[in-house]
């Protein structure tokens, strides 16, 4: 494999219906390693992930066949998801990780891993 780890996205906020946070990039792959959300909400905030497929090309749709964590993250709150070598591997252009919580803006997600 001839990639380093790295970030993948910048912090950002989630929205409060799926959105994406990582689009893999044309005539790669990538293989995401860990995945870092913060509750920043005064209470409980219910965070879901998606791992959405291409569609024919284009973004996929977030659904129930496709989630692959839901969790409700305690106030002021951090959970570090790992996944083991080789990740969660992204092979076609516009395959998604996308996410959703209760209330927009208030939790944040931040995506690490590696592309080649």
């Amino acid at each position: 494999m001839a990639f380093t780890y790295s970030q993948l996205t910048p912090i950002t906020t989630i929205a409060n219906s799926a959105g994406v946070a990582y689009t893999n990039p044309a005539s790669k792959t990538t293989y995401v390693r860990t995945i870092v959300i913060h509750n920043t909400h005064t209470s409980a905030e219910t965070v879901t992930l998606y791992n959405v497929p291409d569609s024919t090309g284009s973004v996929g749709t977030a659904g129930v066949t496709n989630q692959f964590y839901k969790q409700e993250v305690a106030a002021d709150s951090t959970v570090l998801l790992e996944f083991a070598v080789p990740g969660i591997m992204l092979t076609d252009t516009n395959d998604t990780l996308q996410a959703s919580t209760t209330t927009v803006n208030k939790v944040t997600i931040q995506i690490t891993g590696g592309t080649e």
